[in-house]
């Protein structure tokens, strides 16, 4: 990231997960499918078991990451929270096109790519949100991030 404003598209996507509950309905979804499967299998309760259910569960989650819908519902939230609190609208699709240059194969990127929808479909869905009604917000980028980690 380059700015405050990049950095702030990408916290308020993240906000937006925690609004929508995105994880705690994965984690609900994940459980009564594992007592489903638990029940039909035959399988005993016992506190080893549900743990090693629990990181099972969230090591699949992360591998796997979160619906494609919820990480396009986060990034339009995203972009909504950044632009209220006074950032410029375009700091996460400015943080997308980055990501879509990167190689899925260069190992500092590979698992958000892999847990993620496309950087390119995501922008075309914020581009087809946003339109023209972005153009005329004058948000700021704030400090570059090396002026910002100067200050510490």
């Amino acid at each position: 990231m380059h700015n405050e404003s990049e950095l702030a598209g990408v916290l308020s996507h993240e906000i937006g997960h925690v609004l929508r509950k995105h994880y705690l309905k994965a984690v609900q979804h994940s459980a009564v499918v594992g007592l489903l499967g638990d029940l039909a299998g035959g399988a005993s309760g016992g506190n080893a078991q549900i743990k090693g259910a629990a990181l099972s569960f969230v090591k699949d989650l992360y591998s796997k990451g979160l619906d494609k819908e919820d990480e396009f519902e986060a990034d339009r939230i995203g972009v909504v929270i950044a632009t209220r609190a006074g950032y410029d609208p375009f700091g996460l699709p400015a943080v997308l096109q980055i990501l879509q240059e990167q190689s899925a194969t260069d190992s500092n990127f590979s698992l958000l790519l892999k847990t993620h929808p496309a950087p390119a479909d995501r922008l075309d869905r914020l581009d087809k949100l946003m339109k023209n009604q972005f153009d005329v917000i004058p948000g700021v980028a704030g400090l570059s991030i090396t002026d910002r980690l100067k200050e510490y």
